[in-house]
């Protein structure tokens, strides 16, 4: 089955850990290292809906030194104030082939999945490499 016909719903994870804009950074990091993830989309605290993408890389940059992890540190920032506002999003119909084309083209390495407006999954780097792996083992299995 080929990229363009294969589609994101196939490939994406399903049960995806998500944040909200108003907790601290050092929560997102937290979060991010429990759930062996490197990104989290920020969705508002009523309906799903996906208003950023945090990742684990600006969360860490965003973080003063020596701040303590799960602190009440007035100076550790809010998510809100690190995420990436309105990221690119895609729909579960659509193809592998788009997913890779808007990350290769926007240097993004996830995409979250959006049906109805709310958060039904995420795509990553990761999930096109699944693809990727079983497409090479299936066209090996030929001698391809």
């Amino acid at each position: 089955m080929a990229m363009n016909k294969t589609t994101v719903g196939e490939y994406m994870t399903r049960d995806v850990t998500t944040i909200t804009a108003d907790l601290k950074v050092d929560v997102a990091i937290e979060t991010m290292r429990s759930s062996n993830v490197r990104r989290l989309p920020v969705v508002s605290r009523v309906g799903d809906r996906v208003i950023g993408i945090i990742t684990l890389a600006d969360a860490e940059a965003a973080m003063p030194r020596g701040a303590n992890f799960m602190g009440a540190a007035e100076e550790i920032p809010e998510i809100k104030e690190v995420m990436t506002d309105d990221p690119y999003m895609i729909g579960p119909a659509e193809t592998l082939g788009r997913a890779a084309q808007l990350m290769v083209n926007h240097k993004i390495g996830a995409l979250p999945v959006v049906e109805d407006g709310r958060i039904a999954g995420i795509i990553t780097e990761s999930d096109l490499f699944r693809f990727i792996v079983k497409q090479f083992q299936e066209d090996g299995a030929t001698g391809a």
